[in-house]
């Protein structure tokens, strides 16, 4: 199981497999039944503000199998979120991308991040423990998981870094193997 950060350029994977989770699963992700038109709103908003919205996936023999997301919101806080398919549920997959995404807050100097709980999604809420966010009742059936970020170690940082410079090296090899191909390919006249 590898775990990839990418952008919102992967927003189309993301709105399917979100639009194909299991209706308990859209419970779970969002905290009530969401539609395909609230997923597609959530969706064009990531569109319009896409410096707000990070996105990594879990990838197994080159499927996606499961999301996290993490959305910045006006009081600078952001608000993560996961979901996994059912038949890769409860093999730590929610928890490498928990682990992933916090690892990125704290190098990008993100200093508060949250996550809504369920009261009953025992499962969210004992990746919130794990990870150290600390859970409180807020009402309704909801709780929220929050976690102060610390500033990053220097292990942390070059980690970090490291990841991401390879995350750009990686996209640069792509774009040097469209562009053989482009200028490999004859054009044909019409």
């Amino acid at each position: 199981m590898k775990i990839h950060h990418t952008n919102i350029y992967k927003i189309g994977p993301y709105s399917a497999h979100l639009k194909a989770l299991t209706p308990e699963d859209k419970i779970s992700r969002f905290g009530y039944p969401a539609s395909d038109h609230s997923i597609d709103q959530m969706v064009l908003n990531m569109c319009y503000h896409p410096a707000d919205h990070e996105l990594w996936y879990a990838r197994d023999d080159g499927d996606r199998v499961g999301w996290g997301h993490l959305a910045k919101n006006d009081d600078d806080s952001w608000e993560l979120a996961v979901s996994v398919e059912k038949a890769f549920q409860r093999q730590g997959i929610g928890n490498q991308l928990i682990v992933e995404m916090l690892a990125w807050a704290k190098f990008h100097h993100i200093h508060h991040v949250y996550l809504q709980c369920i009261e009953g999604n025992r499962v969210i809420q004992h990746l919130a423990n794990k990870n150290d966010l600390k859970t409180r009742s807020i009402g309704g059936g909801e709780r929220t998981a929050s976690i102060e970020l610390s500033e990053p170690t220097l292990l942390e940082s070059n980690t970090q870094l490291f990841k991401e410079q390879k995350e750009i090296f990686d996209e640069f090899g792509k774009l040097r193997n469209r562009l053989t191909k482009l200028w490999v390919t004859p054009i044909l006249p019409k």
